[in-house]
């Protein structure tokens, strides 16, 4: 009779059981556990009583949506609707998972009792329907189930005790799940309804007023905020004004100020404080509007919570410091377990902007001599990271104390050579240099001495891998500038002369011209040298350091020399074809190829020269690594 219109008679015989429906249900419906206001204690409520198996047509129609053939079923068997498939859904839970929303309406109106019954999960047809996303089922299910359960039917209130029942899954709640779907105004009709949603927390440490924060809904929050015992938790101890500072919610985090303060005291798990959050995210508005809230919060710190400063120097955050200097200027002098200050831990994370900000502040001073745990000052910090530019910014300060030793009887010059993994890199180098000068001059010669061995002594551990890749590339290159200026000798530009009558038979054309002559003795240059350094690459096998060394100074020539021969034979072989008819396009070309051997030279030689510029009389070669 699927899809088949009922004769009138039927329909008044249909509308003649519906009062049978009624109280067939209230005595089949089977209730399952659900929650109390209490989110930590489980109210059990079930009633032992039979329900029938679901038959196949009336779930196929609550599949289909197929209100016709429900209705003839119906007419046939009045208790079909209290029926159960195997998951535990009832007619009402399968029309609302599936949108079905006149067979939703059509149920409901039979058996009002199906708004009550639970699922194998604990779930209810009105989270069914939120849960399907489906805003104006929700809505019309929720407004009809206030209609028809506020009269008692065996207990207390049907319809609160409907909406305060969670899932067994994940401890949710019809607000829950609004909340999560983004049913703001639904949220708030059903905290009018049933206030106590707000207190139950699920399964993850989610209280409704946490995730309204989370998802922003203004009105929600606000609804919360009224209800004195609304819950306010969040996961790992986070609460609704930790993710609202956390994702920038303005609205939100002035609303939580206002109608919950204590939060803006509270730890999470992490160790963070909201003020400390919105210093690590930079957020200036958040920061003004919680120290304005309390211009005290930044002393809220112990051996568990840094200060905020700390966070501040970590990121390199100096509006967000200077916020909260001039409201505590006392709690930049804060330092955590390790007692690492602001400077400290500026340094470790090389951020510049935030030690030179440091380092203009009178008042922050202090920071600069004061060592941590292990009697290291910053600049013993800064000379372990071997970074050139922090360390030239605290140097250059007068108030610093480059002789400090740390408890271990280390200076920043030993803190600098313990470095091996640095160890002749351009940064060391120039870390090195920045300290040794200074030091005390009596310091600074046996520790030059000692610099120079310890580069020396790593060249000698490193020399035969570092030849063996060297030998390798630079064979490889000479091969390949000797083949090519080898096949170039004898395919001169222009070609020969072939004519029996020229007086030059056999010979290159251009034989007399200055630049072809120009070009055979680049050619011949570039070759020559490109065979020597094939040679001496073979020659390559002693593991004398000394030796190496000219090996490598020897062959860096001969190489240099065999790619500038190469580039001017390469532009005079040009200027000597083009130059007849088009000389302003062969003297550019000959300028390009004689300038580049120069540039690249200068290239390749870029970042000794710059620390040479950077440091000035300080250079000394003899720590830059010839290995």
């Amino acid at each position: 009779m699927s899809g088949m219109d009922m004769s009138r008679e039927e329909e008044m015989n249909l509308f003649s059981v519906a009062g049978k429906v009624w109280s067939c249900g209230t005595n089949m419906l089977r209730r399952r556990p659900h929650q109390s206001t209490d989110p930590e204690h489980t109210v059990n409520t079930t009633i032992e009583v039979s329900n029938p198996p679901m038959d196949q047509q009336i779930q196929k129609a609550c599949n289909a949506g197929d209100l016709n053939l429900c209705k003839h079923l119906i007419l046939q068997k009045p208790d079909i609707l209290f029926s159960l498939n195997p998951l535990g859904n009832n007619c009402l839970h399968l029309a609302a998972m599936l949108g079905h929303a006149k067979l939703a309406e059509f149920i409901w109106s039979r058996a009002p009792s199906l708004f009550s019954g639970t699922n194998n999960i604990g779930e209810t047809p009105l989270m069914a329907a939120i849960m399907a996303a489906n805003s104006e089922l929700s809505s019309n299910m929720l407004t009809t189930a206030s209609q028809h359960l506020q009269s008692d039917l065996e207990e207390g209130k049907p319809l609160n005790e409907m909406l305060l029942k969670v899932d067994v899954k994940h401890g949710d709640n019809v607000l829950h799940h609004a909340i999560r779907n983004g049913f703001e105004d639904l949220a708030v009709r059903l905290l009018d309804i049933e206030p106590r949603l707000s207190e139950q927390v699920n399964k993850t440490a989610e209280s409704p007023m946490f995730m309204a924060a989370r998802k922003r809904f203004v009105k929600v929050v606000e609804r919360l905020l009224k209800i004195p015992s609304s819950a306010d938790s969040g996961p790992t101890k986070y609460t609704a004004l930790h993710t609202a500072v956390s994702d920038g919610y303005t609205d939100i985090t002035k609303q939580l100020l206002k109608g919950r303060p204590a939060l803006a005291y509270y730890v999470a798990e992490n160790n963070t404080t909201p003020l400390s959050i919105a210093v690590i995210n930079n957020d200036l508005e958040i920061i003004k509007m919680l120290l304005e809230h309390d211009a005290n919060m930044p002393y809220v710190m112990d051996e568990r919570v840094p200060s905020p400063i700390l966070p501040a120097a970590t990121q390199g955050w100096v509006e967000a410091a200077k916020m909260i200097i001039s409201a505590c200027p006392d709690s930049a002098y804060a330092t955590n377990k390790h007692y690492y200050n602001a400077l400290h831990l500026a340094i470790n994370n090389e951020r510049q902007e935030f030690v030179d900000f440091i380092l203009r502040t009178p008042q922050l001073h202090r920071l600069i001599n004061q060592p941590d745990e292990n009697g290291e000052l910053p600049l013993h910090h800064a000379a372990r990271l071997c970074n050139p530019e922090i360390l030239r910014s605290l140097l250059s300060h007068k108030g610093q104390d480059y002789t400090a030793v740390s408890l271990k009887n280390l200076n920043a010059v030993d803190m600098t050579f313990g470095q091996d993994q640095k160890l002749k890199t351009l940064k060391w180098t120039e870390s090195i240099t920045l300290v040794l000068s200074a030091i005390p001059s009596d310091w600074r010669i046996s520790a030059g001495y000692e610099a120079k061995k310890k580069i020396k002594n790593q060249a000698i551990q490193e020399v035969k891998s570092l030849t063996q890749r060297y030998t390798a590339n630079t064979s490889l290159v000479a091969a390949l500038l000797a083949t090519i200026t080898f096949a170039a000798a004898f395919t001169p530009p222009g070609g020969f002369d072939s004519d029996p009558n020229s007086k030059t038979p056999g010979l290159p054309i251009f034989v007399k011209n200055v630049s072809f002559q120009v070009f055979m003795i680049s050619d011949s240059i570039a070759m020559c040298s490109s065979l020597a350094v094939a040679f001496l690459c073979v020659l390559a096998t002693w593991e004398d350091l000394d030796y190496l060394l000219n090996y490598r100074k020897t062959t860096r020539a001969l190489m240099w020399c065999a790619y500038s021969a190469t580039a001017v034979a390469f532009g005079t072989g040009l200027f000597t074809v083009v130059a007849p008819k088009s000389l302003w396009l062969a003297t550019l070309i000959l300028l390009i190829c004689c300038i580049l051997p120069f540039f690249s030279k200068i290239i390749g030689d870029w970042p000794n020269m710059s620390l040479r510029l950077r440091l000035g009389s300080q250079f000394r070669s003899d720590f830059v690594p010839s290995v």
